[in-house]
């Protein structure tokens, strides 16, 4: 006579109704999945037909990536506003460079938006596809019965937890040192932010699309409740779409480079310029004019007398032969040609400058004579006179 098998069977339902409930309780720990439209969620262990998985993933948009880099800025983090001193032409060739980054995230906008539209009217389509199963049949556990591991309680769904937005450290007031060199560093970094702005409009509708495929691995598809987190995603999206139009009308054109270009003002630099200068110097050996530029043509906005001692800031890059020097108790500079005195000092780490655009006539003078002063942008004047002279614009 074979003994009675009833203790054997009894752990076996037990362990088999234990591994049910963790099937049914199934917690998604990640946000992201890349699984087609069409591929159906992995069946985990089949201990009967009703418990298959027959729910579909929805298909998530991608999120564009197109901000292009942002170019390296004409200042220094260390050295701050001293540093700034003689590169109002590098500032605002940068701006400019910024601008036209805005500009061209700008054009991404409306495609962006219009392709946002199109993937919230596709989610509402595919969650009306989704079908339920029948119901689940109710399993019953005795209130004496306990599987080590499992928790004998209804199965829910946790929370869904999104993506967490970084923290803005903009509005940190930064040292009356740093204060122009910050202010360009933000406005660097805010056009950085319009750009991946433009780019994830579509964000809140991944975000949307990712919770309902969170949902549907511990859930029957509750329509109701994913056409409502759409609607919600969708509101936030819009919400962007209209903040990127004021984000680039004021933050960057008004706030931004707009306010920088009205305020910055090299004169209202409180340093001196030895503080971060290389230790260079040229010594005029005869009373020499100092020119706007490197060349005769430039006018002269300077006057050096012989044996003076002037600092030199850089050397243009097409003509070596042209040092251009700080302009005693001023914030400006002009060039001096190396024929009227010595340079000495760290030549080496002098900064190579380009010559400022000629204005036109800059190189006209009364002497001219007629040919020289047309072909310099004057008229010849007193025809009729003994004097004839060049009539500059």
């Amino acid at each position: 006579m074979k003994k009675p098998q009833h203790k054997s069977q009894s752990r076996l339902i037990v362990i088999t109704l234990g591994v049910m409930v963790l099937i049914a309780s199934c917690v998604k720990p990640g946000l992201f999945n890349s699984l087609s439209p069409e591929e159906e969620l992995p069946t985990q262990i089949s201990l009967d037909p009703a418990m298959e998985l027959t729910s579909k993933y929805l298909f998530c948009p991608n999120i564009p990536d197109t901000a292009p880099p942002i170019p390296l800025g004409p200042y220094d983090e260390e050295l701050g506003d001293c540093a700034l001193r003689g590169k109002s032409d590098e500032i605002e060739a940068w701006l400019l460079a910024l601008e036209g980054i805005a500009a061209s995230c700008l054009a991404n906008r409306e495609p962006n938006w219009t392709n946002t539209l199109a993937v919230r009217s596709n989610l509402d389509i595919k969650v009306d596809e989704m079908t339920v199963s029948q119901p689940e049949p109710t399993v019953t556990l005795s209130s004496d019965v306990s599987v080590p591991g499992v928790e004998m309680s209804d199965p829910v769904c946790p929370s869904y937890q999104g993506p967490e937005d970084s923290i803005s450290d903009i509005g940190i007031v930064p040292p009356s040192t740093h204060h122009y060199t910050d202010w360009l560093m933000r406005i660097a970094e805010e056009v950085e932010s319009y750009c991946i702005m433009i780019d994830e409009l579509v964000k809140p509708l991944w975000q949307a699309c990712d919770e309902i495929n969170f949902y549907q691995d511990c859930q029957e598809p509750n329509h109701v409740q994913y056409h409502a987190i759409i609607e919600a995603s969708m509101n936030a999206a819009s919400i962007n779409y209209d903040y990127t139009d004021f984000f680039y009308t004021h933050t960057l054109q008004v706030t931004g480079w707009g306010n920088f270009r009205s305020y910055f003002n090299e004169t209202s630099i409180d340093c001196q310029l030895d503080s971060y200068a290389p230790d260079t110097r040229f010594t005029f050996s005869q009373n020499t004019f100092c020119r706007r530029g490197p060349s005769p043509q430039y006018q002269k906005v300077s006057t050096f007398l012989a044996l003076q001692e002037v600092q030199i800031v850089g050397r243009n890059e097409g003509d070596l032969r042209w040092w251009r020097v700080s302009i005693p108790e001023t914030n400006e500079y002009c060039w001096v040609s190396d024929s009227t005195g010595t340079a000495d000092g760290y030549l080496d780490d002098l900064e190579f400058v380009a010559a400022p655009p000629l204005i036109k006539g800059e190189n006209c003078s009364k002497d001219l004579d007629q040919s020289a002063c047309e072909a310099a942008g004057g008229t010849w004047a007193g025809k009729d006179t003994p004097t004839p002279y060049c009539n500059c614009p």
